[in-house]
């Protein structure tokens, strides 16, 4: 037994040598978890920009289930535990969490990070050492990203049957194991992503074909595999945009809205291709009602059956987590299904310092009752404080968002128009107004904005008045949702206008439609140099909630993956075609000539077959400015040495066996086929530039010889 902090590692079923490993990244993981506290991890991230420090250290990858409800004072196993990414997660919520992992060193990562708490134990070695040995009380178990691996814990003819009947030993009767895995069936496959594991395109949907040890499963292979196994008793929950970097957890409860499921590109690990607008897709799937078929992830509760049911302390049935906030700031927001049926809606902070905030927004609900009741026009959604939570009623309905976009997709432009011109009128004249004025609070939030003074302000400003926050109900009046961003000091209510506009025009493709002249914002009186302002205004809200806190998203920009569009892809490769044209003597034509096959690789070797009666032959390397590296063309004859071809180019020699084409009408030509010949080898690295590249290039390369020509001069005389 040995021990980092409080956390005990067992390792009488370790084998001595770690089997797996993502190599010396995990050293390097190891020292940063001995350097730095887990609230630091963050900057650590943006720091070193590496997807496996990410990837292993993110604090997000805990919300797979920091959302769970788990009772207080349960026993939590959890297999293939890593480096703790999840671990810490549990931890806070139980009273005590069982890991097992193979991997000594990923061990020592997990009992370092979390050294602190007194309530984690770590078996290192096989599970099927470990397993003979554990106990059978278990209140849940967890399989985290592990399921998949199930052949190479338990081999045999069913390793994942087998697995599971396992694993489900070692839980009390009514207990519950949690399983989160990718979806083989994900959308993000079809639209361009590779496998997880494999890094291969379309592996898991060709079904794993050439792949042994890991696989993935659709929902309908879950659901045959439990049942089965005997695990009647589940429930599937869908992480958005998967269960590693889950942002929202859905439920059959609770699925997706209509233009909710936008955050699709979000690949650190690999390229990937970009075959469609997923969230056009994945909109049309809920529409069908085919969305549980293609999330890309599932969290799988299986409850053990026998006894008395272990029941949660609560039904959660959505989760959406706040990303890119400051600790102060972050949030999470839960809906609930109670036994009645009745849904119910809290929030609460993620971290302690956030408690604040979530008090401030019930002081804001009694402030913006009086403001807006003696207009009429706004109704506040009713909250309650209990304990560290704040309770909302839950309201059904139709937001203004969803309105507009119904408005749209029908084609009724003109009245989604007049809606959206009815509530900026409604944000303006439903309050009382005062001129504003300069405060210390509002440079805080907003930054030192130029000429603001005397526009007219709101001292209990909702700036959150956008249109997925307005119900739209049958009296004519609106309940506002949520009031999370409300400031007691005064603000312009032009800049809620603007916000109100912003986040519907800019959120999605689809609404461009509204803004075909660029004319949106002053279509509902913002001007362009006010535009400006509350601009700058927003970027400094945006960096008041991030503080230094590095959201996915930026991390994404600095770190991600390039994703290619599909028309990006035929476009390069129509570039990229090699045409031939032969001479018969009538010179070339397009009537005769062909089209060599071609990949996206920058080196180029082929080999053309000259027909008979060639006299001269021209070869088109690419239908676009580009740049010819190395380029050699050799005879090929049958027993003997090749020998090399004399030709010329259109482009500008720019160097040895280097050529630079500033149009698109690059050729090599070889004038006279000399007797004999008839195949050819053509080798060459290829750069395609833009045209206005290709250009300042060959003008700067024709400088350059106009000026050596003079220095040649200059010796010479």
């Amino acid at each position: 037994m040995e021990k980092i902090g409080n956390v005990c590692l067992d390792m009488s079923c370790y084998p001595g040598e770690d089997l797996y490993s993502d190599g010396k990244v995990e050293d390097r993981i190891l020292e940063l978890a001995k350097r730095y506290p887990e609230e630091a991890y963050n900057e650590v991230i943006a720091r070193e920009q590496d997807w496996a420090v990410m990837y292993h250290l993110a604090h997000e990858r805990g919300n797979i289930i920091s959302w769970y409800p788990f009772k207080k004072e349960a026993k939590v196993l959890e297999i293939g535990s890593g480096c703790g990414a999840v671990t810490g997660a549990a931890a806070a919520q139980v009273q005590s969490v069982t890991c097992i992992d193979l991997s000594k060193k990923r061990s020592m990562i997990n009992g370092t990070r979390n050294q602190k708490r007194d309530n984690i134990k770590i078996c290192v070695g096989n599970f099927q050492d470990i397993e003979k040995n554990l106990e059978k009380d278990f209140d849940y178990a967890t399989l985290i990203g592990v399921f998949e691996y199930g052949k190479g814990y338990i081999g045999g003819d069913k390793p994942y049957h087998g697995f599971l009947t396992t694993i489900m030993e070692h839980l009390k009767p009514g207990g519950r194991l949690l399983i989160a895995i990718e979806n083989k069936m994900g959308l993000k496959y079809w639209a361009g992503c590779t496998e997880d594991h494999t890094g291969t395109f379309f592996e898991g949907l060709e079904g794993y074909q050439n792949t042994e040890g890991v696989r993935t499963f659709s929902k309908p292979e879950l659901e045959r595999l439990l049942r089965e196994c005997g695990c009647l008793n589940y429930k599937f929950y869908y992480p958005y945009p998967d269960y590693k970097f889950p942002f929202v957890v859905y439920s059959d409860e609770y699925l997706p809205r209509k233009g909710e499921l936008n955050r699709n590109i979000c690949n650190f690990d690999r390229k990937r291709l970009v075959l469609m607008d997923e969230g056009k897709v994945f909109d049309q799937m809920l529409e069908d009602g085919l969305f549980p078929l293609y999330a890309n992830s599932f969290f799988v509760e299986v409850v053990k059956e026998g006894g008395k049911e272990n029941k949660s302390p609560e039904h959660v049935v959505y989760t959406k987590y706040s990303d890119g906030r400051a600790p102060e700031f972050a949030i999470q927001t839960r809906v609930v299904r109670e036994d009645s049926g009745k849904s119910g809606l809290y929030k609460m902070a993620e971290y302690p310092q956030g408690e604040q905030h979530i008090q401030k927004t019930a002081q804001a609900k009694e402030r913006l009752e009086k403001l807006w009741e003696k207009k009429g026009f706004f109704q506040v959604n009713q909250c309650r404080m209990e304990g560290d939570r704040i309770y909302f009623d839950y309201l059904e309905g139709t937001t203004l968002e969803e309105e507009l976009d119904r408005l749209l997709e029908q084609g009724e432009k003109e009245r989604a128009e007049e809606k959206i011109k009815e509530m900026t009128e409604f944000i303006r004249k439903g309050v009382d107004t005062e001129p504003f004025r300069m405060t210390p609070e509002f440079r805080e939030v907003f930054g030192e904005a130029k000429g603001l003074e005397g526009e007219p302000a709101v001292s209990t400003a909702d700036v959150d008045l956008i249109f997925s926050n307005i119900l739209l109900t049958g009296d004519g009046r609106c309940h506002v949702l949520d009031y999370e961003w409300t400031f007691f000091f005064p603000v312009p209510v032009e800049y809620i206008v603007y916000r109100t506009l912003h986040y519907y025009i800019e959120t999605s493709p689809k609404r461009k439609i509204l803004n075909q002249n660029l004319k949106f914002y002053e279509r509902y009186g913002i001007s362009h140099e006010k535009r400006n302002t509350y601009e700058e205004m927003e970027r400094n809200f945006q960096k008041y909630i991030r503080g230094n806190y590095v959201s996915v998203g930026e991390l994404y920009r600095n770190m991600g993956k390039p994703a290619v569009p599909l028309g990006e892809i035929l476009g390069e490769m129509d570039k990229r075609r090699i045409q031939v044209y032969p001479d018969y003597g009538q010179g070339f034509s397009e009537e005769t000539s062909w089209f060599l096959e071609q990949n996206l690789d920058s080196e180029v070797n082929c080999h053309i077959s000259l027909p008979d009666g060639v006299k001269g032959l021209r070869i088109d390397p690419a239908l676009s400015p580009c740049v010819l590296k190395d380029l050699k063309l050799n005879w090929i004859e049958d027993g003997a040495d090749s020998v090399s071809a004399e030709y010329r180019a259109s482009g500008a020699e720019i160097g040895k066996n280097c050529y630079l084409f500033d149009n698109s009408d690059a050729k090599i030509i070889i004038k006279e086929i000399p007797e004999g010949k008839c195949r050819i080898a053509v080798s060459y690295r290829i750069s395609i530039l833009e045209e206005e590249t290709a250009v300042f290039l060959a003008d700067k390369a024709k400088f350059k010889e106009r000026v050596k020509r003079k220095v040649r001069g200059w010796i010479k005389g």
